[in-house]
């Protein structure tokens, strides 16, 4: 699993819409304008999941436009940096007295790599690894065998 922090995020947005939209963005900066979702507050903090996928979240500043940027959008430039995986974005914006709604971002990409075999496919393996002499991967190939072969 790989964590993302604010400025990773903001990077591959950046990245994203640059080779996408064909145009370099001057800024892209948080947006915190959620007055009907006040329901969503908690101890002065808006938390935004994978659920809110049609939140708007950021605005992109262009030359001579500025365009908004929805939570799907993210999880799309986050998707088309880290394939075939699976990705929880989590933005959070922080209305305490003082903060002005500052927003932090974060999210876990996940990869499913471990594939389901079939008994006769990790008999191969087992066979691999015994001929690379790897001990450890083949007490795991043996055991995953054992487990599915009981």
């Amino acid at each position: 699993m790989i964590k993302l922090e604010t400025q990773d995020i903001v990077n591959i947005t950046i990245k994203q819409i640059a080779g996408i939209f064909k145009m370099e963005p001057l800024e892209l900066r948080f947006v915190n304008d959620f007055q009907g979702e006040q329901y969503l507050l908690t101890n002065d903090k808006l938390h935004l999941n994978n659920q809110h996928y049609w939140a708007k979240v950021m605005e992109c500043v262009f030359d001579n436009h500025v365009r908004p940027v929805l939570m799907c959008e993210v999880l799309y430039f986050l998707r088309n940096e880290f394939l075939e995986s699976d990705i929880k974005l989590s933005f959070s914006y922080d209305f305490a007295e003082g903060a002005d709604g500052a927003a932090t971002v974060s999210a876990e990409v996940s990869f499913n790599d471990s594939p389901e075999l079939q008994p006769g496919e990790i008999a191969e393996l087992i066979d691999f690894a015994l001929s690379l002499q790897d001990k450890q991967w083949f007490e795991e190939l043996t055991s995953k065998y054992k487990q599915l072969t009981a």
